[in-house]
């Protein structure tokens, strides 16, 4: 009965210890308040403007960004960057292939900068792939194209998010950095 209460309470232990783990900086004082701009799409991006609406890939975005950072930033949306002071996001997606077929490579590009009082402090260029097609990952069943590029999507928050951390100029996040 001992040995058994001993690895309970050592099972306990280690769940409370993963748990509180994070990867990202937990934040040592406020939350640094940035503005996000609405997430815009280049005119010949590869979507139409249907498209764009069907799957809100910008409302995802920006969804998606506040759950990464949540604990160290306060985002909050802006309709245009113009005279916003302090820290404000600007993205848009600039390129967005294999929307319109069910398989195959499936890749989103976002590019964004950091603004501080209106001047670029820190800027980006992202991307993430996928060859999963709609029956292509093993636990998530049937997937629609927009479900896919919602994926993607996620993985550019988080992207987005570690670069926060750490802006700089010209930086190469997702799928671009390991090349």
């Amino acid at each position: 009965m001992r040995s058994m209460l001993g690895t309970i309470i050592l099972g306990l232990t280690l769940h409370a210890a993963a748990c509180a783990y994070s990867p990202t900086p937990a934040p040592t004082g406020p939350r640094t308040p940035i503005a996000v701009a609405r997430v815009g799409f280049a005119p010949d991006i590869g979507l139409t403007s249907a498209e764009q609406a069907e799957c809100g890939l910008g409302k995802i975005l920006f969804v998606e960004l506040y759950d990464e950072v949540e604990r160290s930033f306060a985002l909050r949306g802006v309709a245009e960057p113009g005279g916003v002071p302090g820290l404000v996001l600007v993205m848009r997606f600039t390129r967005v292939d294999g929307h319109s077929v069910i398989s195959g490579i499936k890749r989103i590009f976002l590019a964004g900068q950091l603004l501080k009082d209106g001047q670029v402090a820190a800027s980006f260029t992202a991307m993430r792939f996928t060859t999963q097609g709609a029956f292509g990952h093993y636990n998530r069943g049937f997937q629609t194209t927009c479900g896919i590029m919602e994926n993607l999507v996620g993985e550019l928050a988080e992207d987005v998010g570690a670069w926060l951390y750490r802006p700089t100029m010209n930086a190469s996040l997702g799928d671009l950095r390991d090349r």
